[in-house]
């Protein structure tokens, strides 16, 4: 299963690597973080980057898109080679999956025309629904193939439930258990240690 990550300068980290932690634990998957051009982009924070290792030329047909959000999606509202790529890809694809502003880049591409929308702030809501989708008052919906999670925090059970429905519930419980069992790094109240 080839599942394609779109990243760009300015993307919200969580966005893109929430679904990137469910999702690559699927049997046979393959990830690939995708751009316009190979190399490392910044984060909207500024002090981390991500490192697309192929152009969207090399993943025509991916199983799975994932689209994030962040400041640089405004790069990515009109017309262009994203745009041309996500229309293109997501005929074959079995799922789209849109991450809080990245359902904005889909729906400006036209993927989600029709479609519902998971939204969770007015100013999303209006822009959503004048890009031709509908928007949904809720923190994750699926539509057909397209997945939308408002935010990166609804984007981890929404992943769970695409590989509920790709890969069963024994692999689901599985990739769950994986992500249950890595360390966590907040400490526990009172321990300053």
């Amino acid at each position: 299963m080839q599942i394609a990550v779109l990243i760009f300068d300015q993307v919200t980290a969580l966005e893109a690597v929430v679904p990137y932690e469910v999702l690559s634990r699927l049997p046979l998957a393959q990830v690939t973080f995708v751009n316009e051009r190979i190399g490392q982009v910044r984060c909207d924070t500024g002090r981390l980057a991500l490192t697309a290792d192929a152009v969207l030329d090399e993943l025509p047909h991916p199983d799975v898109i994932v689209v994030p959000g962040g400041a640089g999606r405004h790069r990515h509202m009109g017309n262009g080679s994203v745009h041309r790529w996500l229309r293109s890809a997501s005929h074959t694809a079995t799922w789209v999956f849109g991450v809080g502003e990245g359902s904005l880049i889909l729906a400006a591409a036209g993927v989600l025309h029709g479609r519902g929308v998971a939204t969770s702030h007015d100013c999303l809501r209006e822009e959503i629904e004048r890009l031709g989708a509908l928007p949904v008052q809720a923190r994750a919906h699926i539509d057909g193939i397209c997945a939308t999670a408002a935010d990166a925090a609804s984007a981890v059970d929404l992943a769970l439930e695409v590989a509920r429905r790709t890969a069963g519930t024994e692999a689901t419980d599985r990739i769950r258990d994986q992500l249950a069992s890595l360390p966590t790094v907040i400490p526990a109240a009172g321990d300053r240690n």
